[in-house]
């Protein structure tokens, strides 16, 4: 019996400690972590492949984070990805916010390892086809 894959896990951040703390924490052989730092990139990437989770900042150098949670909505490949809001901005309207653009969860930077790893695993298992 084969051991069972990585979930792929795309990661939207342009702050290299933030960048460098998510390569820290998530990890192989649980996870095959992404990181891409604009919305741009993060769009080509998505042509490309399919995640099982996006972790998104919302401030971003060419955007708001939460236009590409529409667009992955709207996409037939991605519409259940779970995408969860990682963004210091964590004021009540920013996780309404957050609510109304479709985003599954909310995290407020500074983060905090196991609250991240504990949403990633429940996302991934709610929104899981098998």
């Amino acid at each position: 019996m084969s051991a069972p894959s990585s979930a792929i896990v795309l990661a939207v951040e342009d702050e290299p400690r933030n960048s460098a703390l998510l390569q820290a924490i998530v990890r192989a052989p649980k996870y095959e972590l992404h990181l891409v730092a604009s919305l741009a990139a993060a769009r080509r990437w998505l042509t490309r492949f399919r995640p099982a989770i996006v972790l998104l900042d919302r401030h971003l150098p060419d955007g708001d984070g939460l236009t590409l949670v529409s667009e992955i909505r709207a996409s037939h490949d991605s519409v259940h990805c779970p995408i969860v809001l990682v963004s210091a901005s964590a004021l009540p309207s920013d996780r309404i916010a957050a609510d109304v653009a479709g985003c599954d969860a909310f995290i407020a930077k500074p983060i905090r390892v196991r609250e991240l790893l504990d949403e990633m695993a429940r996302q991934i298992a709610r929104h899981d086809p098998d």
